[in-house]
């Protein structure tokens, strides 16, 4: 291997399920486990090997880390963007109430802690109708996730398990539009511009207000008591009907 002087460790494991879903789930658990509880780290960063980031991306996410570690809300950073145009600029970011970007995206270690001590991910890896990254994805929407404007990840995973097969399909299009490319982008004066994001019509700006709508849906018990009062039709139309707005 190329690059195996530059590994401190290598995982080597086994298929344990006869359908992807399964290792994914199986393997994500594990590697991210593993960096977290031997190496004491404070926020670990998975990518796809289909992927590529750019040359500053560790820098932004070290950026968002040190900026917002103290903020409890604070629940990662995702790389991705579909954004691009005029008004998306190289330095500026969002907070997004959002899940993890499986093919880019990094949690810190709050948020795993949470997800352990509740179980969250504590499912049997057998049922093919579960992935990961949706099982914790209510939790992170109770926060946010710091969002790039423009993409620090090129995703050229098309024809993948999950993914669209042609290269011609929207979001590859569009994500490499935003794609940052591997210029010369380091030593950025990162800030927070809020701007509107189009990865899916549940990736919204995130606003502190609305902190106990989501509390109310990361709870099993909650959000089951708020759909038998018919309470949780309405807090859905009210945060989505009025789309990824500008924080106020």
């Amino acid at each position: 291997m190329k690059y195996k002087n530059l590994y401190d460790y290598k995982l080597s494991l086994k298929p344990n399920y006869d359908f992807p879903l399964g290792n994914i789930n199986h393997n994500r658990y594990l590697g991210t486990d593993f960096a977290f509880t031997n190496f004491g780290a404070k926020l670990v960063l998975g990518i796809e090997e289909d992927n590529l980031v750019s040359k500053d991306s560790l820098e932004f996410i070290e950026y968002a880390y040190e900026k917002y570690k103290s903020h409890k809300a604070f629940r990662g950073v995702n790389l991705g963007s579909i954004e691009h145009g005029n008004g998306v600029n190289l330095n500026e970011y969002s907070l997004l109430r959002f899940g993890i970007h499986g093919s880019a995206g990094a949690l810190n270690q709050r948020s795993w802690n949470y997800i352990k001590r509740n179980r969250v991910l504590d499912f049997d890896y057998n049922e093919k109708s579960k992935a990961w990254d949706a099982e914790i994805e209510f939790y992170l929407k109770s926060g946010f996730m710091v969002t790039p404007n423009l993409s620090r990840n090129l995703d050229l995973g098309y024809g993948g398990t999950f993914a669209p097969s042609s290269k011609k399909d929207t979001y590859f299009v569009n994500i490499a539009k935003s794609w940052v490319k591997n210029g010369n982008n380091q030593n950025l004066q990162y800030k927070h511009n809020q701007i509107r994001h189009n990865w899916r019509f549940d990736s919204i700006a995130y606003k502190k207000r609305e902190n106990y709508i989501f509390f109310i849906r990361r709870s099993e018990r909650l959000d089951r008591l708020s759909s038998s009062l018919k309470i949780k039709r309405i807090l859905k139309k009210y945060i989505y009907s009025r789309g990824n707005t500008l924080n106020s």
